[in-house]
């Protein structure tokens, strides 16, 4: 039989459900479109410069079906732009984007697609861009909320590299906050644990 899968995603999706969290944030912001287009727009343009930002907006907001929300992808899209650590990526001068990812986990595979991977000294940093509208004093919780989906890419990475993934980012757009991830080999234990009763269920 084939072995089973399991999305970072969807395990980022496992821990918002089983803490009864509520987005309230998600309305009224085109949902899931606007992410689809600001990540769209991040994951072809020139990092390190910007060019075709508006060009490329554009063409994102009107294929998502939201050319109203052009100027939130615009504004979104240059602040990760702007950020530290899209900078730190740059610098690097070895990062991917929409990296796809995947190890086994048991019997099954543990798979994704890391928004931006870069390596630095040696080691590498997973960075995911969330376009949640959050309030400055939510970011934080929000992180957490996504932990095992971080978990998930440090946890396949790690596997399918041999390689020690030293930083996990959660890059929120609006607020213009990142949220790292502490105790990664921790949570590398309770992602693996996650993963498995995932995949039996």
């Amino acid at each position: 039989s084939r072995p089973r899968s399991v999305a970072g995603t969807a395990l980022g999706r496992v821990e918002k459900e089983d803490a009864g969290v509520e987005e309230p944030w998600r309305r009224g912001r085109g949902g899931t479109s606007l992410g689809r287009a600001v990540h769209a727009v991040l994951q072809t343009i020139d990092l390190a410069t910007g060019t075709g930002l508006d060009e490329t907006a554009k063409a994102q907001a009107t294929a998502e079906g939201i050319p109203h929300q052009l100027a939130d992808v615009v504004r979104l899209s240059r602040y990760a732009l702007e950020s530290d650590i899209v900078r730190r990526a740059v610098a690097s001068g070895r990062y991917w984007r929409e990296a796809p990812v995947a190890s086994p986990v048991g019997d099954g595979v543990v798979e994704g697609f890391i928004d931006l991977l870069f390596e630095e000294d040696g080691e590498l940093v997973v960075v995911d861009y969330k376009t949640d509208s959050l309030y400055q004093d939510q970011a934080a919780g929000a992180a957490k909320r996504y932990r095992l989906q971080g978990g998930a890419y440090a946890l396949a990475l790690q596997r399918a590299t041999g390689m020690k993934v030293r930083e996990i980012v959660f890059l929120f757009l609006e607020p213009r906050r990142p949220e790292s991830l502490s105790g990664i080999d921790e949570l590398l234990s309770e992602t693996e644990a996650a993963a498995l009763e995932h995949m039996h269920r």
